[in-house]
């Protein structure tokens, strides 16, 4: 009974702070949309919604393109790469393990060949 009284509660205050609008686009209009969506890897309503959200506080949409959204996602992959390397040289120092200095080494030489190519890149 919990749940159902949350989710009724939850129900009346997102309809009672958000309106659903709908209105009849043109198929050009509509097929360029959803080109232009798919081209930012977005689904048709959200992108009209970021075009009119951004249109009404003067500001231009905030989105990114697919290329953007993988060159920040292979950026992510890159460095927690190295975060989770350095994260084990210090879990091993703080068990008075002994680091192995030739892997170290080559794990950073790794690292920084993968920075190079991500960098050359842009």
């Amino acid at each position: 009974m919990k749940n159902r009284d949350y989710q009724e509660k939850y129900k009346k205050s997102y309809n009672d702070k958000n309106k659903i609008v709908t209105f009849p686009l043109s198929v050009a209009f509509f097929d360029e949309l959803r080109k232009r969506a798919m081209y930012l890897d977005l689904k048709t309503n959200s992108y009209a919604k970021s075009i009119i959200t951004a249109f009404l506080n003067n500001s231009t949409p905030k989105i990114l393109s697919y290329e953007q959204k993988e060159f920040i996602n292979d950026y992510i992959h890159i460095s927690r790469g190295i975060a989770n390397n350095i994260n084990q040289i210090a879990h091993k120092t703080n068990m008075n393990e002994q680091i192995d200095i030739n892997i170290l080494i080559n794990s950073l030489r790794k690292y920084e060949e993968e920075f190079k190519n991500f960098i050359s890149k842009t």
